[in-house]
Order: C-alpha cells, then structure tokens, then sequence
C-alpha cells in the first residue's frame, strides 16, 4: 500500500509541475504585451510599428492562449485516466487480500472436518443415517372397507423402494407397498392390513395402531395406561420399518372399548406426498 501512495504522489507532482509551466509561459506573454502596450502609450513610433506589434502580441497571446488550453486538457484527461487506474490498482489489492483470507478459511474448515472424523473414529461415533426424499403426485387413491391405498407417480427410477415411508404435510401417511420403474402403490395407515408400532407423545405407553371396523384404533394398549385424549402419538421404531418420532395421529376418544385416533393428515386434501428412501 505504501509503494502504491508513493505512486500516486509522484504522478500528482508531475501533473502539478506542467500545470506551472504552462501556466508560466501564459503569464509571460500577457506581461510582454502589456510592456508593449505601454511603450506605445508614453513613446510615440510609427503607426505600422506600432500596428504590427500590436498584430504580433496579439498572435502570440492567442497561440499561448490556445497551447494552454489544449495542455490543460490534455492534462485533466492524463490525470483521469491515473485516477482511474489507481483505483483499479487498489481494487486489484483489496481483492487479493479477500482471496488469500478465503483461502486460510478454508484451510481451517478443511483441516476442523478432518479433526471431527478422526475424533469420530477414535470415539467410535456411529455414521449418520442420510435419508434421501423423493416427492410424488398421487394419481388415484382407493379406499374401501377392506383396503385403503394411493397409488403415485414416482418408482424405482426415482430412488423408491418396497417399506419406504410415506409422509404428508403434517405427519405419517404409509408405507411402499409395490414399487415399479414410474409408479408406486402405498398403504396408507388406516389399512385394516395396516399395523404400526406407535407410543403416545406425554404418557409415554406403547402400543399398535391399527384400524378395527371403520376406526382407528390404538390396540394392544396396557390396561393401566394413563393416555389422555388431544394426546398426539409418535411412530416408536419398534418394527425396523417405521423410523422414531413420525407424528401419526391424535387421540380423540377413550372408552372401555378401547383408544380410538384421528390421523393428522386429511386424505382426501393430500394432492403430493414425501417419501422418504433409505438408500
């Protein structure tokens, strides 16, 4: 930075040195005519002497004038241009500076990552599960006393397989039943064939959701469980299929006959779904 100011400074003395000289020469002329001026005045000399030195004073004065000008022009369009590349110059410098300061930052997060995966090892820190999720449109749903399924566009070409889990907007809607290269089929979880390990959200008391005659039930409940209705359950991730914490359903009724649930999700509002694949 200190060679650049150096730089600018001599080139700022240079413009200002021819800026005097022309200035000077200007300034020497206008003095000669008006000596001129004065001779003629106090000392009386031949009119054609005296026109012609008027005659030449005033060329000399407009050649002068016109020369300064062109110098202080030319000047300003000198300076302008060193103006502008000084500020390139110092841009150039700033970017560097940038560049080398992103450059140790990212020596830094490089060299940390390599610090957290040896100290993984070492720890014998288990690998994150990656769970990649695919959106599908559903095309058909089907929903009868003895089944309850949707069928959507999205298969094994796009990373769906049999057991994947099926989410809406608010909370679980299924599994991957049957899978082909472009469509798949799910069962949703009011399936009468449809059994999912689930425990509630305060109480903590597991059980199985399932669906007896036309409700959802909570079935194989302890008897002494203390689950409260508006209680919302949670997928357990006993089974290996359903992962933990999947939001399913609310309790809404509890009698003698057992805990009776309301899905989160609306199926008949449901136009897309998330599934989400375990490869």
């Amino acid at each position: 930075m200190a060679i650049l100011a150096n730089r600018v400074r001599t080139q700022n003395n240079i413009i200002e040195l021819s800026k005097f000289i022309i200035y000077s020469a200007k300034k020497l002329s206008t003095s000669m005519l008006v000596i001129a001026s004065c001779y003629l005045l106090y000392f009386s000399a031949p009119k054609i002497i005296t026109a012609g030195l008027m005659e030449v004073a005033g060329k000399s004065l407009s050649a002068v004038s016109l020369v300064y000008k062109e110098a202080i022009q030319n000047t300003k369009f000198v300076y302008n241009k060193l103006l502008y590349f000084k500020d390139l110059e110092s841009e150039n410098l700033k970017l560097r500076l940038e560049i080398a300061s992103l450059q140790r930052d990212a020596r830094l997060a490089s060299a940390a990552q390599l610090e957290n995966a040896s100290l993984k090892q070492i720890l014998n820190v288990t690998k994150e599960i990656k769970n990649n999720f695919v959106t599908a449109k559903i095309v058909g749903m089907s929903v009868t006393p003895f089944t309850s399924s949707a069928t959507v566009q999205g298969g094994v070409e796009d990373g769906i397989s049999i057991n994947d889990v099926v989410r809406g907007e608010r909370g679980l809607v299924g599994r991957v039943l049957d899978v082909s290269s472009n469509y798949s089929t799910i069962m949703l979880i009011n399936d009468h064939n449809s059994r999912i390990p689930v425990i509630t959200n305060n109480s903590k008391f597991k059980g199985i959701l399932a669906k007896q005659g036309d409700d959802l039930k909570m079935i194989y409940l302890q008897d002494d469980h203390t689950a409260t209705v508006g209680e919302v359950i949670y997928t357990s991730g006993d089974g290996k299929i359903y992962p933990k914490g999947v939001a399913v359903a609310t309790i809404k009724q509890i009698t003698h006959e057992g805990v009776f649930v309301e899905m989160l999700e609306n199926l008949d509002e449901l136009d897309f779904i998330i599934v989400e694949s375990k490869k």
